[in-house]
């Protein structure tokens, strides 16, 4: 029972130091608070089925890449079969600041839907616009 338990401790510090290295700053300029709350609240037009309303708030060239109905595809994907929505157990903001990508922040919220865990990962332009969406079911 000690040696499980030393490997079950052992095995979740390896697990922290390895993630500790994959978190990214926010671009300059950038508001964690800031990101988060825009993430939250298409996280409930996403939640609520207002998708047209969602697609609308996407920068216009990435408007073009996609449609209201992929959004809603893309929820269907990850909440299908799913009790309904109860509340976001966790939230935080990262970043890419690559010099070959564009700057962004990511508000990553963490959703309860009955006893399952759905990711939502909302991706902001430096100018608070929103560029990306990816829903997944954990």
């Amino acid at each position: 029972m000690k040696r499980r338990i030393c490997l079950l401790l052992a095995l979740t510090l390896l697990l922290s130091l390895a993630l500790s290295g994959c978190g990214s700053k926010l671009p300059d300029g950038m508001d964690e608070d800031e990101v988060v709350d825009a993430g939250l609240k298409v996280m409930a037009k996403l939640v609520d089925g207002s998708y047209d309303a969602v697609y609308d708030m996407l920068r216009e060239d990435v408007r073009g890449q996609t449609s209201a109905a992929a959004i809603e595809k893309m929820m269907d994907d990850a909440t299908g079969g799913l009790d309904a929505y109860k509340k976001v157990t966790d939230s935080m903001a990262t970043g890419v600041t690559k010099k070959d990508m564009e700057p962004h922040g990511i508000s990553v919220l963490r959703a309860k839907y009955g006893s399952k865990v759905v990711i939502f990962r909302i991706a902001f332009d430096t100018d608070m616009e929103l560029i990306g969406l990816d829903v997944r079911r954990k």
